[in-house]
């Protein structure tokens, strides 16, 4: 066994199937184990503070959401009102896909959100609550008047600026919140991902770390670094994340070759599993790192990526990896 590399540690990397069928059941039984807990408890109007710092009024539990994050739309499908989404971006439309999750019929499709997503279809879809990403889509914020005449009220996670999985429990009580389900719904959520979170602890609590390179593109080499919440998920299943700072900063060769890191775990950025490893092995000199010689380089499948890159209540079963041979490989689905 090569540089402290243990069956144990290598839980802590990416998504096995195990865990996805676990996840399966968490999204799709979610309805069904809160059924009776809407508004349970909960006076209207009630006010939220959301990311931005914005004191948010919400006079009656909302009939009508949308969602332009995926990890918005995890937190509302994990808190049950998956059956209220009139509106939601392709990514999470993806994502449910994956969980053979169907999105209501009726709801409108919105295929561009970086930065800002298209204000004309939200009005036209008129959700009564918008839940958005303030780290992935900051310029939203200039066009909440615009929603807010619309009777359209908009609350902002953190989503992808958060840098550990307290701001993603933070999101998720915020959000519960504002649905009028806090206890049973949000404090169970947040439960069922500690869970998860103590499991693979446990697991690597006594095993070596090694050194993870998390590589999202390679020309120039962005990596997530260790302020984001992938490099707190890597440090927890027993990681070390060398390169500071967010998601995602900019390294050259010399200074991936220098950390030489044990696993290089990358997303399948070429859109094509050979083409991205070679890619990868393109990077000067990275044929010398450890994670080349001992066959540790890991191409994640689109649901891997989409569990460990979204910051919502399933990123905990981006923690997990059980396959563990001498050859590059693609981890699947």
């Amino acid at each position: 066994m090569s540089r402290g590399i243990s069956k144990a540690l290598v839980v802590g990397i990416a998504v096995v199937i195990a865990v996805i069928i676990i996840a399966l059941y968490y999204v799709t039984q979610a309805h069904t184990l809160r059924q009776g807990m809407h508004s349970a408890g909960v006076n209207y109007p009630i006010t939220v503070v959301d990311y931005l710092g914005r004191n948010i009024t919400i006079y009656s539990q909302p009939s009508t959401i949308g969602t332009v994050s995926p990890d918005c739309t995890q937190i509302i499908y994990a808190l049950g009102f998956g059956d209220r989404v009139i509106l939601i971006d392709i990514y999470s439309e993806q994502l449910l896909k994956y969980l053979n999750v169907t999105v209501p019929s009726n709801a409108t499709i919105i295929s561009s959100i970086y930065g800002s997503p298209p204000i004309e279809p939200i009005i036209t879809a008129h959700p009564s609550l918008l839940c958005a990403d303030a780290g992935f889509q900051p310029q939203l914020a200039q066009s909440v008047g615009t929603l807010g005449a619309a009777n359209i009220t908009v609350i902002f996670i953190g989503g992808t600026s958060n840098t550990n999985v307290t701001g993603i429990e933070s999101d998720i009580m915020l959000m519960a919140k504002a649905l009028g389900v806090p206890g049973r719904g949000g404090e169970e959520v947040i439960s069922h991902m500690n869970a998860v979170i103590n499991y693979v602890v446990s697991k690597v609590s006594n095993e070596p770390r090694v050194t993870v390179a998390y590589i999202s593109w390679y020309n120039p080499i962005y990596v997530a670094g260790n302020s984001s919440f992938v490099g707190y998920y890597i440090n927890l299943a027993g990681g070390y994340d060398p390169f500071n700072g967010m998601y995602p900063p900019t390294v050259s060769p010399s200074q991936l070759l220098t950390v030489n890191p044990d696993y290089i775990i990358a997303d399948d950025f070429m859109g094509n599993y050979t083409a991205t490893l070679q890619a990868i092995l393109s990077i000067p000199g990275i044929n010398s790192t450890n994670a080349v010689r001992e066959g540790h380089v890991y191409v994640l499948g689109n649901f891997a990526e989409s569990l460990i890159e979204e910051p919502g209540p399933l990123s905990v079963y981006g923690g997990f990896i059980t396959r563990h041979d001498t050859s590059p490989k693609r981890i699947r689905p």
